[in-house]
């Protein structure tokens, strides 16, 4: 894109100094016209690119199942503009000419609607990941990523395990048994190695963050009781 953008920068320069020439006057309306031509361009590949960098963010994202039926409306709305941003990049994959593909008509309007929806779908997402920090507020200490990828994958409740260090300054990790499909947690370990267990019945189970306050719970109880 580097040398796209430069050829682009370099052709405006050189329509500038053409304009400004007082011998314009015979090919005013040409020069004119590539002028229009290449400011639309410039204005075309600026959307262009801020709705790419909004999608390679969101698709990887939305690529997870338990994501989707979390936020259904806001998967919906994605992959409306990931059908039609993929449709865009294959004619141009198809037709590869920059300023040809930058200059289609309707291109600048369709990627302007798909910003203002990628910015709609990300401000609905911090929301809901807001949602999740008030329910259990130790999710402060982790990023947006971190927390999207413990809620990427809710049904693999060991996928909290990398980030409990960071939720719990004494915890390293749970004791969830030899079966890496449990939802029974036995104990809690320290970044020392040290055991303590958790008493019966604590077990993973519906959101992560409602567990995760029972996981809480049964930390200070048992700290308390030894």
């Amino acid at each position: 894109i580097e040398e796209i953008t430069t050829a682009l920068e370099d052709s405006q320069v050189t329509m500038a100094t053409i304009m400004s020439s007082r011998f314009v006057a015979g090919i005013r309306t040409e020069v004119e016209k590539v002028e229009k031509s290449l400011n639309l361009f410039g204005e075309t590949l600026d959307e262009w690119l801020n709705v790419q960098k909004n999608w390679m963010y969101l698709e990887s994202i939305f690529s997870a199942p338990d994501i989707q039926r979390q936020l259904p409306t806001e998967a919906k709305q994605f992959f409306a503009v990931d059908k039609q941003y993929k449709d865009i990049m294959r004619k141009t994959r198809e037709n590869d000419n920059a300023l040809k593909a930058g200059t289609t008509p309707g291109y600048l309007a369709s990627f302007q609607k798909a910003s203002e929806t990628l910015d709609r779908i990300q401000k609905n997402l911090e929301e809901y990941l807001e949602t999740k920090r008030m329910a259990f507020p130790r999710f402060y200490f982790l990023s947006n990523d971190e927390l999207l990828e413990i809620l990427a994958q809710t049904k693999n409740v060991q996928a909290v395990q990398p980030h409990m260090s960071k939720c719990f300054d004494g915890i390293k990790s749970l004791d969830f048994g030899d079966d890496p499909k449990s939802v029974d947690i036995y104990a809690m370990f320290s970044g020392e190695g040290e055991r303590v267990g958790l008493g019966k019945n604590l077990k993973a189970r519906g959101n992560v963050e409602q567990w995760l306050s029972a996981v809480e719970a049964a930390m200070v109880t048992s700290l308390k009781r030894q």
